[in-house]
């Protein structure tokens, strides 16, 4: 697959320092909460592609940039200090996570094909790396495109692009280090994400450029019977996410289109979509210029995060999702970035965002806002 991390048309003006907006400044700021800039550090040219941090107050970050390295930060008294730097990936970086049930355990994943595991407290070298060990038998690699580890730390899953017609789920035990085995026929194309259920070790959804997400019981033997439902997006899978709503579980979708979609896990089609043009008018903000960043599942409801290519980044906001309606959230006027990275510590109330020049930036926002009815 052609790597496209470098070929961004930010649209960005030198000239018109309002290019973009469809309101002023004082309508802006009278209508999206400003979200306090706690402090920033930067990590030089290189793009800040993935985010994780610990969810104690005084959390460890890890940021894993475009040159294939992670740098380990420690956040305390609003002060970042960097700590070391992981360097053993030979290829672009897609995922990093910090254990579930351990914090001192780091998961980084590649598209050389491995995630390894990396002991804060021995942070010289990784302690464990994870590869597909059935390459040996035909020597294809297969990449990895994305990856996800199980809430109880038992289990990791990860996405490949496409080898020879196929695009795989491979499936590792995390205790005993081995390749348990693999999916391939429920996706047709490259596999875009995988997620574990937030509170299920064995249920999974996969998104892939096919368009399809898909919905698996893992205790189920074979691939056929796990999988329980398949949902058509008719769009290139770019960012999945579980969330809860009314007692239920559900699933969001950002298309490659900056389109949000939202479904229940068993819909025939999302019971809700927005569509760019109708983000761009809730941010105040040309839709030709905006883009989707991700979505968090926070206080019951959802805040998507969206951003312009215009004015060097300034016009970052967030919006509110809730029960089928959308209201203005958050407007992060220190951003000056197209932000491609973002981390939420929804108990402690810290945000953190990454992008495209290179600087990890802490903010503090009011959670309140997001179970708070808000004027239209």
């Amino acid at each position: 697959m052609e790597n496209l991390e470098f070929k961004v048309d930010h649209g960005e003006s030198e000239n018109d320092p309002n290019e973009g907006e469809l309101a002023s400044e004082d309508e802006i700021n009278a209508t999206f909460s400003k979200c306090e800039h706690v402090c920033a550090q930067s990590v030089g040219p290189k793009y800040i592609l993935h985010l994780a941090a610990t969810s104690d107050s005084n959390p460890y970050i890890a940021a894993s940039l475009s040159d294939f390295s992670t740098d380990l930060f420690t956040l305390t008294e609003s002060k970042i200090a960097k700590i070391t730097r992981f360097e053993e990936h030979t290829n672009r970086i897609i995922g990093n996570k910090f254990s579930p049930r351990n914090n001192n355990l780091l998961y980084t994943a590649s598209s050389d094909g491995s995630i390894k595991v990396w002991d804060l407290r021995e942070a010289k070298e990784s302690v464990f790396t994870f590869s597909d060990t059935t390459r040996a038998e035909n020597g294809l690699l297969k990449p990895l495109n994305s990856f996800d580890v199980s809430p109880c730390d038992r289990l990791l899953a990860g996405g490949t692009e496409l080898v020879e017609g196929d695009a795989y789920i491979l499936f590792w035990d995390v205790r005993k280090h081995n390749l348990l085995g693999a999916y391939w026929e429920s996706h047709t194309d490259e596999i875009s994400q995988v997620k574990f259920h937030p509170e299920s070790s064995d249920k999974l959804m996969s998104g892939s450029t096919d368009g399809l997400i898909n919905i698996y019981n893992l205790e189920e033997s074979s691939e056929d019977d796990a999988l329980e439902e398949t949902l058509n997006t008719e769009c290139v899978v770019e960012e999945l996410q579980w969330f809860e709503e009314g007692g239920t579980w559900k699933v969001s979708c950002i298309t490659s289109i900056n389109d949000l979609q939202l479904w229940a896990t068993d819909g025939a089609e999302p019971y809700k979509s927005y569509l760019r043009k109708q983000i761009g008018e809730k941010i105040k903000t040309k839709s030709e210029y905006i883009y989707l960043a991700r979505v968090h599942p926070v206080r019951g409801s959802l805040m998507l995060l969206c951003g312009s290519n215009a004015n060097e980044g300034s016009a970052f906001r967030s919006l509110k999702v809730m029960g089928g309606n959308i209201e203005k959230a958050f407007q992060f006027k220190e951003n000056r970035q197209r932000i491609r990275a973002s981390c939420l510590n929804e108990n402690t109330s810290l945000f953190l965002t990454g992008g495209e020049k290179g600087q990890l930036d802490v903010w503090k926002p009011d959670l309140e806002i997001m179970n708070t009815k808000r004027k239209p």
